[in-house]
């Protein structure tokens, strides 16, 4: 996403792959359609006039994309494989997986103009050519926020976008995607255990007492009669009633 967002900087323009694949991402991370339409118009009116942009279509692809035109079918980001095993980009186009979709030469002039050390190049031109991009993803990642091990397997772009802001200690809205940092679900995971045995020891404790209180009537009735007026199919229906209750 790196590589569509500096082209269109650059160019002020992108080719219609990159701007399907950009304004989903962003869809996916929570910008509402109106920032989308507004982001995209500001650019691409730095090379156009208001007029042309508007016969363009751009502006119809974005409010299509949120599910405004068209058969209003709410369209998702795409994920690592879906970009990966896609077409590649042509000419002058900039969408895909730089990992996946560019030459070597090419990706290591791009990783050095980010500040990617040698080393560090080496080795993730090293999975690329093992056909690993999103390993060679997730070791960009490490590089570019000091760590040793992602902590996570990466396969959505939105997913490392989240992933980027909460080690770097921002809150982000993740928009109805709803895509989660390995972070927020381990979280979520533990407040569900949690929770599961919470129920699971209160499961217990109504066991225990339903029992006794079914141990407290045959005692009851065993002493008030030597012929128990209650036989144990009555006992066990009533046991089973008061499970059923639970």
């Amino acid at each position: 996403m790196r590589n569509i967002y500096e082209n269109f900087t650059e160019q002020h323009h992108i080719k219609h792959g990159a701007r399907l694949q950009f304004c989903l991402f962003l869809k996916g991370m929570g910008i509402s359609m109106e920032d989308v339409r507004t982001y995209f118009r500001q650019e691409f009116c730095r090379k156009m006039d208001a007029e042309t942009y508007g016969k363009s279509g751009h502006d119809y692809m974005v409010r299509h994309l949120f599910g405004k035109e068209g058969k209003r079918s709410d369209k998702t980001p795409y994920g690592c494989m879906k970009i990966i095993t896609g077409s590649g980009p042509s000419s002058g186009d900039c969408h895909g997986c730089p990992f996946k979709h560019m030459d070597a030469d090419n990706l290591e002039r791009k990783l050095t103009a980010w500040k990617i050390p040698k080393v560090q190049i080496r080795e993730i031109l090293g999975l690329v050519a093992g056909q690993h991009y999103q390993i060679a993803c997730s070791k960009y990642y490490e590089v570019t926020h000091n760590k040793n091990d992602a902590g996570f397997g990466l396969n959505h772009p939105n997913q490392y976008f989240l992933e980027s802001q909460q080690a770097l200690g921002n809150k982000v809205n993740v928009g109805k995607q709803g895509y989660q940092s390995s972070q927020i679900m381990s979280s979520q995971a533990s407040q569900s255990q949690a929770s599961q045995s919470q129920v699971s020891q209160s499961q217990v404790t109504q066991s225990q007492v339903s029992q006794s209180q079914v141990t407290q009537s045959q005692s009851q009735v065993t002493q008030k009669n030597s012929t128990p007026v209650i036989s144990s199919q009555d006992l066990k229906d009533l046991a089973e009633d008061d499970f059923d209750d639970m």
